[in-house]
């Protein structure tokens, strides 16, 4: 091995723990930053949840999916609540860290049109209907596209748009279901409309049983089952197992999260 491709890959791996360590830094920071009232989780794994942002408050999730010891993808989403049953955000989502690369840790998709744009800026919004004590439906859409031409990438627009409908008949318990439709920027190759499924179920007072599934054969076809750890009435840990779908040519893998919430969630299950 050269010196010069012993150095870049050094650099490589310091640029992946610096990225890594702004996030968690960024992820203290909102935790510091924040300030209570009460409500729940806004996410599944990779599915919204269907929880409203209570109005003037933060909600935000880091998730990590690692398919290997050296590669790994990022994705980053930031609400606030809005009120009237609005809510707005941004996504930062498709870092891709691949460390077995010889000094291009960031993978850029430059001229492919068959795969999703990497990385990707989203600006998110959300409405939601209550249609009864247990039922309620929202409408959501998040349009971006590639920063600035990072990597010499063409920038394109895209979104993924969304209507879900949600049950839960107590705290905690909810059923997710619903339609999506996007494009190629964000699916890559494959269907552009689906079914979004999802479900979350208490195992302990601390401990949430929590599953998502995306149809299709795109980029995003997944199912993804695993826990969440109410850590605090702030935090929360998720950690899943990341099934492809069959056809679809993605990669299983395993999901971490993290969850912070800028306010209180109210353990009593009033969340409303």
């Amino acid at each position: 091995m050269t010196r010069s491709l012993l150095a870049r890959r050094v650099f490589a791996r310091r640029t992946g723990l610096a990225w890594l360590l702004l996030l968690l830094l960024l992820s203290l920071l909102l935790l510091l930053l924040t300030t209570p009232v009460a409500q729940a989780q806004q996410n599944l794994f990779n599915i919204p949840a269907g929880d409203l942002t209570p109005q003037g408050k933060f909600f935000y999730q880091h998730q990590t999916n690692v398919y290997g010891p050296r590669d790994l993808e990022s994705k980053n989403h930031l609400v606030y609540g809005l009120g009237r049953g609005w809510e707005a955000g941004l996504n930062v989502v498709n870092i891709k860290m691949d460390f077995r690369r010889r000094g291009d840790v960031f993978g850029v998709n430059r001229h492919d049109r068959g795969r999703p744009l990497k990385p990707l800026v989203q600006l998110t919004g959300q409405k939601f209907f209550a249609l009864s004590p247990t039922l309620s439906t929202s409408l959501g859409t998040q349009v971006g596209t590639n920063p600035l031409r990072f990597g010499g990438a063409r920038r394109r627009l895209t979104h993924f748009s969304y209507n879900t409908w949600v049950w839960s008949p107590r705290h905690h318990v909810k059923v997710v279901a619903g339609p999506y439709l996007s494009d190629r920027g964000t699916l890559g190759a494959g269907n552009r409309a689906g079914l979004l499924l999802g479900a979350e179920y208490p195992v302990s007072k601390k401990v949430l049983l929590m599953g998502d599934f995306i149809s299709g054969r795109n980029a995003t076809s997944v199912s993804v089952l695993g826990l969440n750890y109410l850590a605090t009435q702030r935090l929360q840990l998720c950690l899943g197992a990341l099934l492809p779908n069959p056809g679809s040519g993605n990669r299983a893998g395993v999901v971490f999260e993290l969850n912070l919430l800028g306010y209180d969630a109210d353990p009593a299950g009033d969340d409303h």
